[in-house]
């Protein structure tokens, strides 16, 4: 009778112990699979900033990886060296476009951009309305920029020399309306402001490489806040590093 009572009692403290050790394991299970799935979501989270990072590479102009940005080669074929960027402005409007363009290191606030100016008046160098310049060569940076307040702000402190024409010492890009040689407005040289485009940058290995062409169109905007918009194409070249 004791021997029964004691067999009952060993069953039952087995089938306890079983029970505790099936619970304990399904627990440890659980917290495998908790710190599991915490590893995958995390590991998706890097996959897709990842993701989100080439396709904003490739997109271009709008949300860019400031790290692509910052790798990309300068074109240089030796050490220390830069390449070049040409670029071409076409005026699809029918107003003469006056604004500041160039290059520069936008986290070096030594940099002495490489820049250019297209003016209002007939001795400056201009970009009338339905004309194209000539295709013009910048030293390669890391931001091709039309207009920016920091393009503006290295050039002002970095080359206190420079020759600038203040009229397009501008944000953006300004179009005025000249009137023609016959027009009598043209005597007094009264130049009618039509509106502006907001300024334009481009970042370099996000969406040009050095020694690539930038076309830059500039072009009416009905549909949009600004009368006028700047577009931009690139024509990559063969020798691009």
């Amino acid at each position: 009778m004791n021997a029964t009572r004691h067999k009952i009692t060993a069953d039952s403290e087995r089938q306890t112990a079983n029970s505790e050790w099936r619970m304990a394991n399904s627990e440890s299970r659980r917290r495998t699979l908790f710190r599991y799935s915490l590893l995958c979501i995390r590991n998706s989270i890097i996959v897709a900033v990842l993701l989100s990072t080439i396709a904003g590479g490739i997109g271009g102009c709008g949300e860019a990886s400031p790290l692509l940005n910052q790798i990309a080669s300068l074109g240089g074929e030796i050490a220390g060296q830069r390449g070049r960027v040409r670029v071409l402005f076409i005026n699809n409007t029918p107003y003469r476009a006056v604004f500041t363009f160039g290059t520069y290191d936008q986290t070096d606030q030594d940099s002495r951009p490489d820049f250019g100016q297209f003016g209002p008046n007939d001795l400056d160098v201009t970009l009338d309305g339905d004309a194209e310049s000539d295709v013009l060569s910048l030293t390669c940076a890391r931001v091709f920029s039309i207009g920016s307040p920091r393009l503006l702000q290295l050039i002002e402190a970095n080359l206190r020399d420079a020759t600038v024409i203040d009229e397009a010492f501008t944000e953006g890009v300004e179009f005025f309306d000249v009137p023609s040689d016959d027009d009598s407005d043209a005597d007094e040289g009264g130049f009618a402001l039509a509106g502006a485009a907001p300024a334009f940058e481009a970042l370099l290995g996000v969406d040009f490489p050095c020694n690539s062409l930038l076309i830059i169109r500039l072009k009416s905007d009905d549909l949009g806040p600004d009368p006028f918009r700047v577009d931009f194409e690139l024509v990559p070249s063969e020798s691009t590093r």
